[in-house]
């Protein structure tokens, strides 16, 4: 009983260090593979853990088109802390079969994309916005959204960056 309590405390205190982590891969069903992982759910003895998609492998596994992107780097600026930062990264489909982004993943949870959920036709222009909370931030910022998707290289890697000033808000 002791063992199952420090474990559960030690559990906590692990979570509680990665508060910047996101929370959504529970959400897209990414569970991981140890509870002390950022962003991990634990089963309950006895159930089942559900699969981890491997949005790699489905990517792979599509037809391949080609994609350019517009700009992968924003540079925000000098901007106050607390200031919501938003930016609209724009692609074009440049080959012959429809562009699926099998995932699209920011580097923490206080940055949130929202992207073309529907194929990208050839010929097409997709997006992903990106929307960067600099609450509680100071100092030079850099952010990373991973996109995943069937085109050659099946990740692309997205960069917002910026200086925050003023001082963090103790939360």
């Amino acid at each position: 009983m002791m063992t199952r309590t420090i474990f559960a405390a030690l559990t906590v205190a692990s979570l509680s260090m990665f508060s910047c982590q996101s929370t959504k891969d529970a959400k897209e069903g990414t569970a991981a593979t140890s509870p002390a992982t950022p962003g991990a759910t634990a089963a309950a003895p006895g159930t089942e853990v559900p699969a981890v998609p491997d949005f790699q492998a489905q990517a792979q596994a599509m037809e391949q088109t080609n994609v350019q992107w517009f700009a992968t780097d924003y540079n925000f600026g000098t901007v106050p802390t607390g200031t919501k930062v938003t930016h609209q990264f724009r692609f074009k489909n440049t080959g012959d079969k429809p562009l699926t982004l099998t995932r699209v993943k920011p580097s923490c949870g206080c940055t949130t994309p929202s992207y073309s959920k529907e194929p990208v036709q050839p010929g097409q222009e997709g997006f992903i916005d990106v929307s960067f909370n600099t609450a509680g931030k100071s100092g030079a910022q850099t952010k990373t959204i991973t996109v995943t998707g069937n085109f050659p290289t099946n990740t692309a890697l997205l960069k917002i960056s910026g200086e925050v000033t003023g001082e963090p808000s103790q939360q």
